[in-house]
């Protein structure tokens, strides 16, 4: 009996937040009483704000972006490749451009690129941001970019929403567009997100290393597939190692969330490492 009611609350409950969000989205953009607007900065419309960040207050928004780009030049500094020193940039699911803004704007030299599922949030960012080049992709590889193309990809709230299976998928095909000797930089929910989560879904990220939990009142806001990952620093670590040598682990390092920075491996690298996942290290 209480699951049924518990079930009837959830249907009435999560199309009324959904339906409440559309109508703070309508308020904030047509009349604008959700915050004042940020002086010198494209802002993308309500829905596209929360989508990259859950929140449509404006100043949030810029203040979120700065912050990470900030956070990314410090991980970049600590393993000696500044951003300076990138000729070509990807943002891997840049969303409406709230992070490579800001990068593009401090280097000016360097050729930025972004790219995301969401065609609004696109069509968005190339009217409003025309220093950097923008495409849309697919939920799934590939992208349209040529082999080697980049010298430094970031992935900031990407892996944390994806599935094992969706980040498994992704790997090989951002070592693909990343030079030999690039860098890739993703961001994770390790412990300190996931160790306040209930008991029961704790403990499974400390048995299997990862959970993907779908919310039920954010359907129709986002796809199924994109939702929130909670990953175990062992879990992450030897899920990239396939296809890249982790060259640091920055508990916190951008906010609540981990830095994972690494460097693409070679193919007898890559072929060893798929190998030791299948079969275990060989005997010695």
């Amino acid at each position: 009996m209480r699951r049924l009611l518990l079930k009837f609350v959830r249907s009435v409950y999560y199309p009324l937040y959904r339906l409440k969000l559309r109508l703070q989205f309508y308020i904030a953009d047509h009349l604008r009483l959700a915050s004042r607007p940020v002086e010198n900065a494209a802002m993308p419309p309500a829905v596209l704000r929360f989508r990259v960040g859950e929140t449509i207050d404006r100043r949030v928004f810029a203040a979120v972006g700065r912050n990470a780009s900030d956070d990314i030049e410090s991980a970049l500094v600590r393993i000696g490749r500044p951003m300076a020193s990138h000729r070509s940039v990807l943002d891997f699911g840049c969303g409406c451009g709230r992070v490579v803004a800001p990068l593009a704007k401090r280097y000016p030299n360097i050729g930025f690129s972004g790219t995301d599922v969401d065609t609004e949030a696109i069509e968005w960012s190339r009217a409003h941001l025309p220093a950097i080049t923008f495409q849309t992709n697919g939920p799934l590889p590939p992208l349209s970019y040529a082999d080697h193309e980049f010298d430094l990809v970031y992935c900031i709230s990407v892996f944390t929403h994806l599935s094992s299976e969706h980040a498994r998928q992704w790997l090989p095909e951002l070592r693909r567009v990343l030079r030999p000797g690039g860098t890739l930089l993703v961001t994770v929910h390790g412990k300190q997100t996931w160790s306040s989560l209930p008991a029961e879904r704790r403990s499974r990220v400390e048995r299997e290393g990862h959970l993907f939990s779908v919310s039920s009142k954010l359907r129709g806001i986002v796809p199924d597939w994109y939702h929130t990952a909670y990953y175990s620093q062992s879990y992450v670590s030897e899920l990239i190692s396939e296809y890249f040598e982790v060259l640091a682990y920055s508990p916190c390092g951008l906010g609540y969330q981990d830095i994972v920075v690494a460097a693409p491996r070679l193919d007898e690298q890559v072929r060893s490492a798929s190998s030791k996942l299948l079969h275990g290290p060989t005997p010695r």
